[in-house]
């Protein structure tokens, strides 16, 4: 593994290709989401967003505690629940 600094400073980390077992980690595919994130991808206000997921039994990740606390959701289980859903074309 290597760490990756981009010029916001966080740190990210990315599964080499020569890692043991070719395990990778995707650019692409997010572990997990913000809700803002998720409310802007699915054009709607946050606190539709955040209700239409307790609705679907999805629960949230909370990294950290008070102010400073961050609640992410698993990008597998929203993508799950967006899949199973039946949108108006």
């Amino acid at each position: 593994m290597y760490c990756h600094h981009n010029s916001s400073q966080r740190r990210e980390f990315v599964f080499s290709p020569s890692a043991r077992n070719n395990n990778r980690i995707e650019d692409t595919k997010p572990l997990t989401v913000s809700l803002k994130t998720l409310a802007k991808r699915l054009d709607a206000h946050r606190s539709s967003v955040r209700r239409w997921l307790q609705q679907a039994g999805i629960r949230p990740i909370v990294l950290g505690k008070g102010r400073n606390g961050a609640i992410r959701y698993k990008w597998r289980d929203i993508q799950e629940w967006i899949e199973s859903r039946d949108f108006a074309e």
